[in-house]
């Protein structure tokens, strides 16, 4: 069946995209902090909040919908990451590995107590399709990427200080401490959002790879972070079109131009790098 690119279900998915690109600006900065590695963890945490959400509605079914236990448990993960890790890197990787741990033992134990049509609703976190979103979850898409482009202009000078010299900003009185978690906060947000959305498996995919695409194209930082963002926006459309054209999976047709994308950047990046060394030998 073919589908128009003025299809509502279509329209919606390039919506998606759109304003998931625009959240994809703060996960460079985390790249710069030296923790973009976090953004699976956190995605990860959304599946053990949407467990315990879902739980907790099915004893009382007048909690609705367990998103909102999804984001506090996702941003209370990040903020712990953060501050229990603070330091030194090998104490970070060590908490992001327990908590890590902790959300997907509760995701996976929950999950089995769970009736079927609950199940569903828990895994909707993981695999996601582009081509279903609701209006609600455009709207999320839109405010999340909305508060994580202000956060990103509003304290763009304070977060480049705590990503490249945390010592001397605290000694010139920044609040260093505040700056960090309100970083992992924001991250930990637009994580929440566009995992709801799209599924964790294709989240991690389009928060991560533009982010590390833009590095190997400039170390500029402004330059990155407007890179990140048209990688970003042109490979998610390029994979709906691809997905819509040879009728393949929406998630995997995108994810899959994002990596593309990727390792063309590298191995062409590789290959300058090549030819710049050969001409400086004899």
């Amino acid at each position: 069946m073919v589908i128009s690119m003025l299809d509502p279900f279509v329209l919606r998915a390039i919506l998606g995209i759109f304003f998931a690109s625009l959240s994809v600006p703060i996960s460079v900065i985390m790249l710069l902090r030296g923790s973009l590695f976090i953004t699976p963890e956190i995605s990860h945490a959304a599946l053990g909040g949407a467990a315990l959400g879902v739980l907790m509605e099915t004893f009382f079914p007048g909690l609705g919908d367990p998103f909102p236990l999804v984001l506090i448990f996702c941003v209370a993960t990040s903020i712990f990451v953060c501050r229990m890790g603070k330091g030194e890197q090998q104490s970070l990787g060590m908490m992001l590995s327990v908590s890590l741990a902790v959300s997907v033992t509760l995701y996976a134990v929950i999950r089995t107590y769970l009736p079927i049509d609950k199940r569903m609703v828990v895994d909707g976190y993981l695999i996601g399709d582009l081509l279903l979103l609701s209006d609600t979850t455009v709207l999320s898409l839109a405010a999340a990427s909305s508060v994580a482009t202000l956060a990103t202009i509003i304290f763009y000078r304070e977060f480049l200080y705590i990503c490249f010299d945390m010592e001397t900003a605290e000694a010139l009185g920044l609040k260093v401490g505040l700056y960090d978690s309100l970083l992992f906060a924001i991250s930990a947000i637009t994580v929440a959002v566009v995992a709801r959305a799209i599924g964790v498996l294709l989240s991690v995919t389009l928060l991560i790879i533009p982010a590390a695409t833009s590095r190997l194209l400039t170390k500029n930082v402004s330059r990155m972070l407007v890179a990140s963002f048209f990688i970003s926006i042109l490979s998610g459309f390029a994979g709906i079109a691809l997905s819509l054209g040879y009728n393949i999976p929406t998630g995997g047709a995108v994810a899959l131009v994002f990596i593309l994308f990727f390792l063309i950047t590298y191995f062409m990046g590789r290959i300058h790098h090549s030819r710049r060394l050969d001409g400086f030998l004899p």
